[in-house]
């Protein structure tokens, strides 16, 4: 059901949000997810390690990069927005500390986690771009509004910074990302025998 827009409220995400964001991005990506699926293809593991590998990447490459938003409905997170700069490099020792935690977050997904990363690398359509990698919502809000307002947010920084937006998404959801100002570029598909994705990429201030 809608929510009143007004009423959520848009904020940089903390380090003491890092628990409450992973719960939420594994209850969001749990089902009808091929990527989540592809790295952890028994259901039963799938939440455990979706919320083991979403706090290592919020820790280690959002927050250090700036690039994790939070939609906050009465003191309660509702909605994570995470990027990733392409020109974010980041420093040698979050690099050593990150390798590892990924490496116990990700268990048997570690391979798949490194095929797609390099397949997002290899797609940046500029040096300035940013990737948008995930936008998570509380499942009984879908389509509340809650995901509108965390795009808008986004969507108002690169565009002020004048940077090109890129990203993945599954067929089914190319309609949503077309009407946010994307343009579909290619597929791809993500390792071997992984899923077929489509890139899509946003041009600065694009608008549907």
């Amino acid at each position: 059901m809608p929510v009143e827009v007004s009423t959520v409220e848009i904020r940089a995400a903390q380090r003491t949000d890092i628990r409450e964001m992973s719960d939420l991005m594994a209850r969001a990506f749990q089902s009808d997810d091929p990527v989540s699926s592809y790295f952890f293809p028994k259901d039963a593991r799938r939440p455990k390690m979706q919320r083991r590998m979403m706090s290592a990447l919020i820790r280690h490459r959002h927050l250090p990069s700036g690039g994790a938003e939070l939609a906050v409905l009465g003191g309660k997170i509702v909605g994570v927005s995470l990027w990733h700069p392409h020109d974010a490099s980041p420093a040698w020792w979050r690099t050593l500390i990150a390798g590892p935690q990924l490496l116990w977050a990700m268990r048997s997904g570690v391979r798949a986690g490194m095929h797609m990363d390099k397949m997002l690398d290899a797609g940046a359509p500029d040096d300035d771009a940013v990737l948008w990698v995930y936008l998570g919502v509380e499942p009984t809000l879908h389509r509340s509004g809650v995901g509108a307002a965390l795009s808008r947010s986004f969507f108002e920084r690169v565009d002020r910074e004048g940077r090109t937006t890129f990203g993945i998404c599954k067929q089914g959801n190319i309609p949503f990302w077309t009407a946010m100002g994307f343009e579909e570029v290619g597929t791809d598909t993500i390792g071997p025998g992984g899923p077929e994705v489509h890139r899509m990429n946003r041009r600065p201030s694009a608008r549907p």
